[in-house]
C-alpha cells in the first residue's frame, strides 16, 4: 500500500544502500537453523555488535547492526512465509536492537540486553524472550512527532513530507547522513514499516539546522 502512495508523493528519491557485510568481524556464532533456516550468518553479525557494545563503542555497534538490518531484511521475502510467527519474534528482537543503538542516547546496558535478547532469538525464533526499550527512544525524537495521538506509528508518508518540508528551508549538518537516513527510511516505508521508517526520518529531522 505504501508503495503507491510514495510514487505519488515522490518524483525520484535515489536509493543506494551498501550490501550486507555478512561474512566480517571476529566474533564467532553457533550454527543457528530453524523454520527460517540458517541464520549463523545473522547471528554472527549480532555477536559482533554486542562484543562492540560491551567495549562502549556504541557508535561502532550502530553501524555493525546496520548489517544485520540489511540482511535481515533482504532474506524478510523468503523466511517469513516459512513460519510468520517466528519470523515475527525474531522481527520484534531485532526493532529492540536497532532502535536502543539509535535512540538519541544510546545506555549500553539497554543496547546490550536488547542485542542478547536478539541473540536468544535468533538461537531459538518463537521462544517468548521481551526485550523492553525505552518508550522516549522509540516514540519522541526532539520535536519531530512520530507517533499518533493513540501511540500508534506515524504514517510514513506523513512522517515523510513533514521531513521533506523542512528540508526545504533548513539546511542538514551532515548532508551525506541526512540522505542516506532519508533514504533507509524510505526504503522501511516501501516495507509498510511505519515505525522504523519514522524512527529513521525523525534521526534526519534532527540534523536539519534549526
Amino acid at each position: 500500500m505504501h508503495k503507491l502512495t510514495l510514487a505519488l508523493l515522490l518524483a525520484v528519491v535515489p536509493i543506494t544502500l551498501a550490501p550486507a557485510v555478512i561474512g566480517a568481524g571476529t566474533a564467532q556464532a553457533a550454527p543457528t537453523a530453524s523454520e527460517l533456516g540458517d541464520l549463523t550468518a545473522m547471528s554472527a553479525i549480532v555477536a559482533d555488535t554486542l562484543a562492540m557494545a560491551k567495549t562502549g563503542d556504541l557508535v561502532a555497534a550502530e553501524k555493525r547492526i546496520g548489517d544485520f538490518e540489511t540482511a535481515w531484511d533482504q532474506a524478510a521475502g523468503t523466511m517469513q512465509p516459512r513460519s510468520p510467527a517466528k519470523w515475527g519474534a525474531v522481527d520484534r528482537a531485532a526493532d529492540a536492537a536497532i532502535e536502543g543503538l539509535r535512540a538519541p542516547s544510546p545506555a549500553q546496558s539497554t543496547v546490550e540486553v536488547a542485542l542478547g535478547g536478539l541473540l536468544l532469538a535468533l538461537d531459538n525464533p518463537g521462544a517468548g524472550a521481551t526485550v523492553s526499550v525505552p518508550v522516549a527512544a522509540v516514540v519522541a525524537k526532539g520535536a519531530f512527532s512520530v507517533s499518533n495521538a493513540d501511540g500508534s506509528p506515524l504514517p510514513c508518508e506523513v512522517a515523510l513530507k513533514t521531513l521533506r518540508d523542512a528540508s526545504g528551508t533548513s539546511k542538514p549538518t551532515d548532508p551525506s547522513k541526512f540522505d542516506d537516513l532519508q533514504a533507509k527510511g524510505i526504503e522501511r516505508c516501501n516495507a509498510d514499516d511505519d515505525k522504523r521508517s519514522d524512527a529513521f526520518f525523525a534521526d534526519a529531522y534532527a540534523l536539519l539546522a534549526q
